[in-house]
């Protein structure tokens, strides 16, 4: 039996492509929870991460086919979660991130592909009754800015 080598490399990438997904969203669930969790009663931290496919963002006149930048006030588990998005999210489809956060500080949360999110805003408990985080989730426009911003505030209680 002939097999072709284009063949074989799809069949290997099938193969390979969703062990690596799956590891990638484990890790984004990792440091998200790192984040949510860090913040302390009393306190709200954020970050905000906005993508612009087609475009640039607003302030900034360079051509390019897609930009992205994150906000995360300097504080360090929101750095943590800005690098991994800045790394591994897509610029095209940042709702995918968006969904993958709710899904990752959702009890049992796990959305099907049939699911797509084109804006809104969702709220969650994360934690125990006695210590965790009141979490807002937004993802819209930004006709500021540019682009689509996906902003994660966590306040502590």
């Amino acid at each position: 039996m002939k097999v072709s080598l284009t063949s074989m490399i799809i069949l290997m990438a099938s193969c390979i492509y969703p062990a690596a997904y799956a590891e990638q969203s484990t890790e984004f669930c990792d440091v998200l929870r790192s984040f949510v969790g860090s913040v302390n009663p009393d306190e709200t931290k954020e970050f905000v991460f906005r993508t612009s496919w087609g475009s640039n963002f607003n302030d900034t006149p360079e051509i390019v086919l897609f930009a992205k930048r994150c906000e995360h006030g300097d504080y360090p588990a929101a750095k943590n979660v800005c690098s991994y998005l800045m790394e591994h999210a897509s610029a095209e489809y940042a709702a995918i991130a968006v969904k993958n956060a709710i899904s990752c500080l959702s009890p049992g949360g796990n959305f099907g592909n049939q699911l797509t999110i084109n804006s809104g805003s969702f709220s969650i408990s994360y934690g125990t009754p006695d210590r965790g985080s009141l979490v807002d989730i937004t993802f819209s426009e930004d006709s500021t800015v540019g682009g689509m911003a996906f902003k994660l505030v966590a306040d502590g209680y």
